[in-house]
């Protein structure tokens, strides 16, 4: 549920998770939410997928919703279901590759 990263309200030991997902190739995503925005990066060649709000946004340029996901061996598509909020991404996929 809590963001990998040094921030306020981050999860405490992030640096041992990466230690123990960072030789693993099997390890192909981390889902997080917490923050409230719906964001996508990587680290070390895993994407991390930040879930947007659910109940309610801190600022207005995000959704309120959930992601719709369709999984295959290649990767994931992510579909926002946008509710409240910015909905401006409604209905967009995003298509995330899996390292390789």
């Amino acid at each position: 549920h809590h963001p990998p990263d040094d921030g306020d309200g981050s999860l405490l030991d992030s640096g041992r998770l990466w230690d123990l997902v960072r030789p693993h190739e099997q390890v192909k995503a981390l889902f997080y939410g917490h923050t409230h925005v719906r964001a996508h990066g990587e680290l070390d060649r895993v994407q991390l997928i930040n879930l947007p709000a659910l109940g309610y946004n801190f600022r207005d340029n995000q959704p309120v919703g959930w992601e719709a996901a369709r999984f295959h061996p290649e990767g994931v598509e992510l579909t926002l279901r946008a509710v409240g909020g910015n909905r401006a991404d409604s209905g967009r996929t995003l298509s995330i590759a899996w390292r390789r």
